[in-house]
């Protein structure tokens, strides 16, 4: 998709908010409020990578190796405790 078309996309879907947010402004200001957000959008979108978001279910599997991860670096730290405590005691 290109960068354009992503702008586009992205405006297109703000606008409602954009126009609902511009309403509380008065309406000699209205338009120059409009098209500075709508700009200020579009750069940002440059600034924004997302190519390498991952999907919902790559994020969870990320989340749950973490977590699994920490969960096997307790159980280590709980059993080499263990461990020296019982050798401690002879």
């Amino acid at each position: 998709m290109s960068n354009t078309k992503r702008k586009r996309d992205l405006i297109q879907k703000m606008e409602p908010k954009i126009k609902k947010s511009i309403r509380h402004i008065p309406w000699q200001y209205r338009e120059d409020v409009e098209q500075e957000i709508k700009m200020k959008v579009m750069e940002s979108i440059d600034k924004v990578n997302t190519y390498d978001v991952p999907s919902f279910f790559e994020y969870t599997a990320q989340e749950n190796d973490k977590k699994a991860g920490i969960s096997k670096r307790k159980a280590n730290t709980k059993e080499k405790y263990e461990e020296s405590r019982v050798h401690n005691e002879y």
